[in-house]
């Protein structure tokens, strides 16, 4: 009991970490840009770690439990739906007072464009021209195809955004309810709704008004509690909407079928690959990528120049703004490697991101290989996931702080599924869960 109290103890505390080193130690001047970076890392890093001490060797309850579905438990969702209703009226002010605008930032602008040549009959991914400069569409399907009800009903985009978080906040924290601990059901209400509260401020709140990455942690919550479910649809479903809006995940499936293949849970990887490749096809391959089969090669190379672009883009400290903004490690491959130009250096970040990811999915891999008996699968699944994001993030090319809310989103909602198990301790026949 001690040490699973001990360990949800640590994974608050680290929650509370990777929010406080995302928009307050650099911001106001209490950490450098380096050890703030590598101190975010460690904080995401390690909560995927101690996840891993919580439930090594140690028996789970297979069934998820919980009281039933009575009026306490409607009561405690209408609540948290009156929490997302206040949270709205805050995004609500924000957005008045900073309407959509391309001088601003082009991400919404340039969803519009797409948004509007599709509903129109055209090909949404030709070059685009409506900002005095050419932009490839990069964006993947499910990053702007939800905006099209926007764009039907004459809707502010950003709503979209908001929507498709507040469903999967509602979603986690219903799941969370299945628990018999009324502190760690307010304190999780606290973590989903404080962790978006932050993003409200002026110091932050850009986040808001000029990126739809809500929408993105929204997907990648629902993932979190998808591959905390042994449904093949759900799963598939899941991960083909993070899949086909940000292929962050993309190095860590084959983990993922590893973890699955070898946990004895192959009807389950296969009914899920198949509803990935439907949903990639029908959503990307036929309708748009068979037009242009370089599409994603483009799409892709694209981030070269976009990468370019920041890294030669100075501040009035004369450093490049976003690779300065208390996150990433990109700030040291430009400090370190000035015998190289501007691209060698992104070149070289990007060959180390890519052999460390893998280095990390072939070490997560021969661990589980070695230990799969002393840890449930799906805990290993949500672990190991964080670790591989945390190392994903931290070696990204350009590291936008707006990225990093998916981290902070996904490291709540694994805490949210992980407290729906009983614990036991490994040899014991409790008839009390240890929580």
């Amino acid at each position: 009991m001690r040490k699973s109290l001990f360990a949800n103890s640590i994974l608050i505390a680290l929650i509370i970490l990777e929010n406080l080193f995302l928009f307050y130690f650099y911001k106001n001047g209490l950490l450098s840009q380096g050890k703030n970076a590598i101190s975010l890392f460690l904080s995401s890093l390690l909560f995927g770690i101690v996840l891993v001490y919580k439930f090594y060797n140690a028996n789970i309850s297979d069934e998820q439990y919980g009281p039933p579905k009575n009026k306490a438990f409607y009561a405690t969702l209408l609540f948290f739906s009156a929490g997302l209703v206040l949270l709205g009226v805050g995004y609500y002010f924000v957005l008045a007072k900073h309407p959509v605008s391309a001088h601003e930032s082009d991400i919404i602008p340039l969803i519009q464009v797409i948004c509007r040549r599709f509903m129109a009959g055209e090909y949404p991914y030709r070059v685009i021209n409506d900002f005095g400069y050419p932009l490839q569409a990069t964006y993947l399907p499910l990053q702007w195809m939800p905006f099209t009800v926007a764009e039907l009903f004459h809707m502010d985009y950003r709503w979209v955004a908001f929507a498709v978080w507040c469903i999967a906040a509602l979603w986690v924290y219903a799941r969370s309810q299945k628990i018999n601990n009324r502190m760690l059901s307010v304190l999780m209400l606290l973590l989903l709704l404080g962790a978006n509260c932050i993003l409200l401020p002026d110091s932050n709140n850009r986040i808001i008004w000029a990126t739809v990455e809500i929408m993105i942690a929204g997907y990648y919550m629902l993932l979190i509690s998808g591959l905390n479910q042994e449904n093949a649809i759900i799963q598939g479903i899941f991960i083909s909407c993070c899949l086909l809006s940000r292929y962050s995940l993309i190095l860590w499936l084959p983990l993922y079928a590893f973890i699955l293949f070898f946990s004895g849970k192959r009807k389950l990887l296969l009914g899920s690959a198949t509803t990935v490749l439907v949903m990639v096809l029908v959503f990307y391959v036929l309708p748009f990528m068979s037009k242009d089969w370089a599409l994603f090669y483009k799409s892709y190379k694209y981030y070269d120049k976009a990468a370019l672009h920041e890294w030669t883009y100075l501040n009035y400290d004369g450093f490049p703004s976003q690779l300065y903004e208390g996150t990433g490690y990109a700030y040291y491959f430009y400090t370190r490697f000035t015998n190289l130009d501007i691209m060698e250096r992104i070149k070289l970040m990007q060959k180390v991101h890519l052999v460390t990811c893998l280095a990390v999915i072939a070490v997560m891999a021969a661990w589980y290989w070695f230990n799969r008996k002393k840890i449930n699968y799906k805990i290993f699944l949500l672990a190991s996931f964080k670790i591989y994001l945390a190392f994903f993030l931290f070696l990204i090319q350009v590291p936008y702080v707006y990225l990093m809310i998916t981290g902070s989103f996904v490291s709540i909602a694994i805490f949210c599924e992980q407290a729906r198990y009983k614990v036991y301790a490994a040899g014991i026949q409790a008839t009390k869960p240890i929580y």
